[in-house]
């Protein structure tokens, strides 16, 4: 709560927040993502580092296999992200959402990247599908 609050007294949403390191871990209540200048999508990995291993991570993650989008799990650094061509941040309560800035470092164009309005996409389609079959997403 004090690094979302520290964030929102920043004009922020949300806060990353950063290991020992310098490598983004997650948000105070968020799954922090990145897509790369070639374009692949980047998350932590839920490893012996407890990070939050959500259902809407889950989500998004077979959600890209299942459409062959490139995902790549490992560390980042914030300077990464600075120079990323997309962010975004997922959880229960925002489920995708865009970064545009972070730490007055605007993000590719400073709006809804192509891959992050595809993604979000994706997720709407499942969640109003519902005549679907039950997926059972394992947390990996």
């Amino acid at each position: 709560m004090l690094a979302k609050q520290a964030a929102v007294d920043k004009g922020a949403y949300e806060a990353w927040m950063v290991d020992d390191e310098g490598f983004v871990t997650e948000g105070s209540s968020t799954n922090a993502w990145i897509v790369d200048k070639s374009g692949v999508l980047i998350t932590r990995p839920t490893d012996n580092h407890a990070i939050l291993k959500g259902v809407t991570r889950n989500s998004i993650q077979a959600l890209c296999r299942k459409e062959g989008i490139k995902l790549v799990e490992r560390p980042f650094i914030v300077a990464e992200a600075y120079k990323a061509k997309e962010a975004f941040i997922t959880a229960a309560g925002t489920l995708v959402m865009p970064i545009v800035e972070i730490d007055g470092h605007k993000i590719g164009n400073g709006k809804l990247g192509k891959l992050t309005s595809k993604i979000l996409d994706l997720y709407f389609g499942y969640a109003a599908d519902v005549k679907r079959k039950q997926e059972h997403w394992s947390a990996k």
